[in-house]
């Protein structure tokens, strides 16, 4: 089934044209012969809207493009929650998203076009955040510095903090107050994150060619215990694109330099294992390379601004 949503526009009322929706006490169910899940959605007042797709496999391959024009003053926040990749397609090349430690987000900004395919008989979930400049405007007074319009697509990792807050949010539909809450909390730890990206040289609006290339170089980055990490070199020419390029390309996806990514990778994985009392200290600088425990301490601090043993 080929799906075509416009940002701008009711992303349930676009559905249900593909899904045929009955509503039920907990949401929408739609048609069966799709896919046997449940859809909630909350339309929150000043333009913010938040859907939770539940997990199920669709019955038959779904293809779904995505639209945001130049011009738009909405933008999507996109998690994909399932244990399996998604392929995204910008232009006629594929991005893989994949759910694995950490996990990623995906922001939908101006001037995109993006296709997801997703296979059939395989367990599908996502959740989507919808909101606009009016949005924006009423919660944040620097809120047209929150989010850069020169970038269509902007990734950012689903820490744990993040994961929890998700969570709760998703589990709060039932209860509109509280979601309208939880989502907020949710939303402005997100935008929280994007203020720390680093500003660099903007190469201007990438190549899907291009961007497929940073995707599958970003993979090598986002195993936290993977110690033998390419050089910035190496990762360069696996994407097909000198240093330069491919330094500044990938900032302006992924809000840092390749190696000061893959280090925050890193200390949040370090911090997340010792704040759940799954790994001391001591085993989390072993598992992450380090030859001694007093080297991890150091770094730890350095990223953190206090030792580890504050997580306990």
């Amino acid at each position: 089934m080929e799906i075509y949503i416009d940002i701008t526009k009711n992303i349930i009322e676009q559905f249900d044209r593909y899904f045929k929706f009955t509503k039920t006490e907990i949401g929408l169910k739609p048609d069966p012969a799709i896919i046997e899940g449940d859809v909630k959605y909350i339309d929150f007042p000043g333009e913010l809207e938040f859907h939770h797709f539940g997990k199920a496999p669709f019955k038959i391959p779904i293809s779904m493009t995505s639209v945001n024009p130049v011009d738009t003053k909405w933008y999507i926040i996109h998690i994909n929650l399932s244990k399996i990749k998604q392929e995204k397609k910008a232009g006629d090349q594929i991005i893989h998203f994949q759910r694995h430690l950490p996990i990623g987000i995906l922001l939908y900004g101006p001037n995109l076009k993006i296709e997801t395919q997703i296979p059939p008989n395989i367990e599908s979930e996502l959740a989507t955040i919808r909101f606009s400049d009016t949005f924006l405007s009423a919660y944040f007074k620097d809120w047209k510095n929150v989010i850069d319009r020169e970038k269509n697509l902007v990734y950012e990792d689903l820490d744990p903090v993040l994961d929890h807050k998700l969570s709760l949010a998703l589990s709060a539909m039932d209860e509109k107050i509280k979601c309208h809450r939880l989502v907020l909390d949710f939303v402005q730890h997100f935008f929280s994150k994007l203020k720390s990206h680093k500003k660099g040289i903007n190469p201007g609006k990438l190549h899907p060619e291009d961007l497929k290339n940073l995707f599958k170089t970003s993979a090598l980055l986002r195993d936290p215990i993977n110690s033998q990490v390419p050089t910035v070199e190496e990762m360069a020419k696996m994407a097909h694109m000198g240093t330069s390029k491919f330094k500044n390309s990938f900032k302006q996806v992924f809000g840092l330099p390749p190696i000061e990514y893959h280090n925050r990778v890193r200390m949040e994985f370090a911090a997340s294992e010792i704040q759940n009392n799954a790994k001391t200290p001591t085993e989390v600088s072993y598992m992450l390379g380090y030859s001694h425990p007093s080297n991890f301490t150091k770094a730890f601090k350095k990223y953190f601004g206090h030792l580890p043993s504050s997580f306990n």
